[in-house]
């Protein structure tokens, strides 16, 4: 059985930006950002970002080139990011919150790379790395005297517009680069299915090097409504709660885990600007119900809460689905809902063959979501790409590697993963890649990494080391790793053994593993 998102007839051009700079023409002085004291209207925005692109086009920038992006989140992001677009290039989210080495670590995976733009606050975490360093500091001047007005740049549908790195299970983080019309198919869905306008501004809660930060950026100026930058590298639920107050945000995307907290936040302040969002979209771990129905069913809540499925490499969102009469998800699974416009889920064997009606198979996705694939991937993860044959011609698919089922009224439900990929504070991750992370420390003969649920049902990372010499100081290793590995990555206990329990088969037991952390 499968699921078939509703056709929805696109334009000819399908680039983000393009539409950006339509609302700069219509609507030239309604506010486009806002980041503590500063604010843009869209020409302000438009003029800042042209600039920035003609610059990039005179340093041999264009279709086919990727940049690094590596700047905190201020005005000078969307620039960064818009300036990219126009000029052709697609951009790299390197995240400024990731330490210094799991930044170069990712570099080196784009031989692509021409250029990296960074501040003065952001320039060491990227020292060298290859491809030329741009400082917008020090290029304020000289981008004042480049032209405003829109480049003219030839671009296909099926360009390259950013690439985002998911987790690998060698070590080695893997680049998915999304093509323009799949952005746009994503967020033209949010525009249509959830009436947003241009009174539905949005404010950036997630990291920056997140899938769902990309269409968080860019929902709100798509719709030509206001974006509002969080001031702020790391996440504060009271800044950002008081930003959601004083603006009246009506949109925002985020995990689960961010909702908690700033639900709890509200509920501590017994005030209820978070009830007057118009949407919030969430995704990207499991979502625990019982953390929200409080919350959300509460009376004049107006809120709509949209549970929603994804993977970076079909361009973040694959499906959707309502929350409301939450009483029935206790103790059950969660629907995701239906796919979004123009996307097709598949549920498939082993064999690739389509799995009965009410049966568990991988999530297979299919449509114009499907990502360009993985730049310099191993031949492994490429396979992930595949196709199918169909009675219209082979159709490309992307195996998620996660498992799932449909509800008799058509709805998808996920219910894990078919390999060790897991997914912890919305951050999806291959235990392995952690595993390597924490086995690269100097004191460290070998790592084995489990994922298993607190009290509250959120999973939490585990990790047996055997030592390489003398004792290890659990506390020691955790702070070492916080150098290398981003936070989610880094395993919240350590357990020091001797050996690693064996099954039948002579390989580690992990069952055993999980149980003795259990314990």
């Amino acid at each position: 059985m499968s699921l078939i998102g509703r056709h929805h007839a696109l334009p000819e051009d399908l680039l983000v930006h393009r539409v950006f700079e339509a609302h700069a023409r219509q609507h030239p002085d309604r506010t486009a950002l806002t980041c503590g004291d500063e604010q843009l209207n869209f020409a302000e925005l438009n003029a800042r970002a042209n600039r920035f692109a003609h610059h990039l086009i005179a340093a041999g920038a264009g279709r086919g080139s990727v940049i690094g992006v590596c700047l905190d989140r201020t005005p000078d992001l969307l620039v960064a990011i818009l300036g990219t677009l126009k000029a052709g290039a697609a951009y790299v989210p390197l995240d400024p919150t990731y330490p210094a080495e799991r930044l170069r670590l990712m570099i080196s995976q784009l031989d692509e790379i021409k250029l990296n733009v960074a501040s003065a606050e952001t320039r060491a975490l990227i020292a060298g790395a290859p491809g030329e360093l741009l400082l917008l500091d020090d290029l304020a001047g000289h981008l004042e005297s480049l032209p405003a007005t829109d480049p003219v740049v030839d671009l296909s549908n099926d360009d390259l517009c950013y690439v985002v790195f998911t987790s690998g299970s060698t070590g080695t983080p893997k680049a998915t680069a999304v093509r323009h019309e799949g952005w746009y198919n994503l967020l033209e869905w949010l525009r249509v299915e959830y009436a947003l306008d241009g009174s539905a501004s949005g404010l950036t809660v997630s990291s920056f090097g997140f899938d769902i930060s990309q269409r968080g950026l860019m929902a709100p100026l798509f719709c030509g409504a206001a974006l509002h930058l969080l001031p702020s590298r790391m996440f504060d639920p009271g800044m950002a709660y008081r930003l959601i107050e004083t603006h009246g945000v009506r949109q925002l995307h985020c995990a689960p885990s961010t909702l908690y907290v700033l639900i709890d936040h509200e509920q501590a302040l017994g005030t209820d600007a978070l009830t007057r969002v118009g949407h919030v979209f969430i995704g990207g771990e499991p979502l625990t119900v019982a953390r929200i129905e409080e919350w959300a069913a509460q009376d004049g809540n107006s809120c709509v809460l949209l549970h929603q499925y994804g993977v970076a490499e079909c361009t973040d969102v694959a499906t959707s689905h309502v929350l409301a009469d939450h009483s029935r998800y206790r103790g059950a699974a969660t629907p995701v809902g239906k796919p979004v416009y123009n996307t097709e889920i598949r549920l498939l064997d082993d064999e690739l063959n389509e799995v009965p009606d009410g049966e568990t198979g991988e999530i297979c996705i299919s449509g114009l979501s499907v990502s360009a694939g993985y730049l310099n991937a191993s031949p492994a993860d490429s396979r992930r790409f595949t196709e199918l044959a169909d009675a219209g011609g082979p159709v490309r698919i992307y195996r998620t590697g996660d498992r799932g089922y449909l509800t008799p009224d058509g709805e998808l439900v996920v219910v894990g993963r078919v390999d060790a990929q897991v997914k912890i504070r919305g951050m999806r991750m291959d235990l392995g890649d952690v595993e390597h992370g924490v086995r690269s420390h100097p004191l460290v003969d070998d790592a084995v990494v489990v994922a298993l649920p607190d009290a509250s049902g959120e999973l939490r990372l585990v990790g047996f080391v055997l030592p390489a010499a003398g004792a290890i100081d659990a506390r020691a290793l955790y702070r070492d790793l916080l150098d290398t590995l981003p936070l989610n990555m880094v395993p919240q206990e350590f357990k020091v053994l001797d050996a690693f329990p064996l099954n039948p088969n002579g390989k580690t037991d992990r069952r055993a593993l999980a149980a003795l952390a259990a314990a």
